[in-house]
């Protein structure tokens, strides 16, 4: 968001100065300078578990906090469970995570912008650059994933490079634990199986289909929320609109009973369950949201 002509920002030390010498400061802006790309402990590659050994680590129970240009190794075992995991690194600046010589990524979790936030996403309209701007004054990401097979049973190295200063001994692995599931979907979205369509016999079959999925060994267990008209909100904080079937909840939930204890659902917008003249001339829509055990 550094709008145009971003290339043409200076950038570098302009003044180089040595300060507290016996004869004064000396001035080092005029020198000829060089520079190098990346890291030396990136081209070592002291992040990857053969290269380790290339330089000395310090051992230490109390590892420094708030440094800049800092790196830090660690040994760790897997999260139980099998769960997805997150690196959380809230508490950390700026840099780079390896995981067993595998690269986690660059975490920044600054803070976005608190102006100009809405409550709902809408992009209809004219597009402008602060037109969908939500979660101000949290963390543009906190979370970052790492990939279960990425893991050994025991010894696992985590390996950080912090460029600006932060707290290691506060990076956590979270795992994501979902308690429930959201489908939304409108009357006129195509059906998945694309390649019957045009089909002789099958036009009357082409329903749109809302799919409910629990995450792995768990189940529905529970309709928390459904509407059938003009729903409004996001999984996890869903609203009736102005057109609203008021059968909604208890069609999906006799539907839902025969998925009860299932790990997945589907329900078809035919008119056997919904309202075909249900607010003439909007374009209706389903929004369910289901609780997973």
């Amino acid at each position: 968001n550094a709008g145009p002509y971003y290339e043409w920002i200076g950038a570098g030390p302009t003044s180089v100065k040595i300060n507290g010498l016996k004869n004064g400061t000396v001035d080092l802006s005029s020198h000829i300078w060089t520079y190098k790309i990346g890291l030396q402990g990136e081209h070592l590659g002291i992040y990857k578990p053969e290269s380790l050994d290339a330089v000395s680590w310090e051992s230490t129970s109390d590892p420094p906090k708030n440094q800049p240009l800092t790196w830090y190794k660690t040994v760790v075992d897997p999260p139980t469970g099998d769960a997805p995991i997150g690196l959380d690194m809230i508490h950390m600046g700026k840099g780079l995570a390896w995981l067993n010589g595998q690269e986690i990524g660059r975490y920044f979790p600054v803070k976005s912008s608190t102006h100009d936030c809405v409550s709902e996403c809408n992009y209809r309209g004219k597009f402008f650059p602060d037109k969908c701007r939500t979660g101000c004054g949290e963390p543009t990401q906190r979370w970052y994933h790492v990939p279960r097979s990425w893991f050994k049973p025991t010894g696992n190295i985590l390996v950080i490079f912090e460029e600006k200063g932060g707290d290691p001994t506060q990076i956590r692995f979270s795992k994501r634990k979902v308690t429930g599931v959201c489908a939304h979907v409108a009357e006129n979205y195509p059906p998945v199986d694309l390649e019957s369509r045009g089909k002789e016999g099958n036009k009357n079959n082409e329903k749109s289909t809302l799919h409910l999925k629990c995450p792995n060994n768990t189940s529905i267990s529970a309709v928390k929320f459904a509407s059938f008209g003009t729903p409004l909100g996001t999984c996890g904080s869903f609203r009736k609109g102005s057109c609203h079937d008021p059968n909604s909840a208890s069609v999906v939930e006799k539907v839902c009973n025969v998925c009860l204890n299932k790990n997945e659902c589907k329900i078809r917008l035919t008119e056997q369950y919904f309202k075909k003249g249900l607010c003439p001339g909007a374009v209706k829509k389903l929004a369910v949201e289901a609780g997973c055990s």
